[in-house]
């Protein structure tokens, strides 16, 4: 299998005019045109590697870790992650590597969760960026306007939103553990976790907490970031941002997620040049079934 190699780019920071910020990143090799990939709230890149591995027979794989996450650099919260930032830092990154490689676009743009809705907000605010964009079960919240918009029958609109009970318990997360192998007892078979591949579940706990001298590990990304962005989902709106997005979307359901069917392919049609498709799994799609995200990743740039 393909080793990661860090990668490491400082660009404008948006949150603080004049100033810089340090994004980092995987480059998983592979032949072929870039893709750079997205991670969700709360992950990091590294955990892209289940299926940057099945891609890398025809694109160069780059993922990064947001702002706050992973190994980038951190802003106090919540001031410094407004999802506006998030979108700048994707983009900057985008051009780095345009500039690194001396190409005019990047081929491929992929995001899971968050990251697919910040992917395609830098198509819509930067055309061209990307020649074709992936949304893997973007969170995009059905609200009372775009339900009445769309004639939704009051029979598709999901249970009451569970919100904010998430982002209580994302605050309440421990930070600082002893080790890896008690977070491993404590978190494995977790219903966030449990239908994870068991590499996936790994990664996370390699990559997802950092060493500190006194032999314990602390979470990477702060709950209080994560609570934020979970709290501001819907910031960006999706439903308005869409009809900008020229480049081929896929927009990914995932059967076992949170949000709506009917709804997804209402959005999904918002798109220009938008296919929505469904994908058996849970939300986490990338972390879930790797396999048959490719194989959809592969068959959607083919077509």
């Amino acid at each position: 299998m393909p080793m990661r190699e860090a990668r490491r780019w400082t660009i404008p920071d948006a949150s603080d005019p004049g100033g810089t910020i340090t994004i980092a990143g995987w480059d998983f090799g592979g032949h072929g045109p870039i893709a750079l990939l997205h991670h969700a709230n709360g992950m990091c890149g590294a955990l892209w590697e289940p299926l940057a591995h099945k891609l890398t027979e025809h694109y160069r794989i780059f993922a990064i870790d947001a702002r706050g996450h992973g190994d980038s650099d951190a802003r106090v919260a919540p001031e410094g992650y407004e999802w506006d930032y998030f979108v700048e830092d994707l983009a900057n990154v985008a051009r780095a590597l345009m500039d690194e490689f001396a190409v005019e676009q990047i081929e491929y743009g992929i995001g899971s969760s968050f990251g697919g809705i910040l992917t395609a907000a830098v198509e819509a605010l930067y055309p061209g960026t990307y020649k074709r964009v992936a949304m893997l079960d973007p969170p995009v919240h059905p609200k009372a306007e775009a339900l009445a918009k769309f004639g939704m029958d009051p029979g598709v609109e999901p249970p009451p939103s569970q919100k904010a009970e998430r982002v209580s318990q994302t605050r309440r997360r421990r930070v600082v553990w002893p080790s890896r192998d008690v977070i491993r007892d404590a978190w494995h078979g977790k219903p966030l976790f449990a239908a994870w591949l068991d590499e996936a579940f790994e990664i996370y706990l390699a990559d997802g907490f950092r060493d500190l001298p006194s032999g314990e590990v602390e979470l990477k990304c702060h709950p209080s970031v994560e609570a934020h962005i979970f709290e501001t989902t819907g910031s960006l709106e999706t439903t308005e941002f869409a009809p900008e997005v020229k480049a081929p979307v896929l927009f990914a359901h995932a059967s076992r997620g949170f949000f709506p069917p009917e709804y997804f392919r209402r959005v999904a049609g918002l798109f220009p040049r938008g296919e929505f498709v469904e994908i058996d799994a849970g939300h986490l799609l990338p972390l879930e079934v790797p396999e048959q995200c490719a194989t959809e990743l592969e068959r959607f740039a083919e077509g």
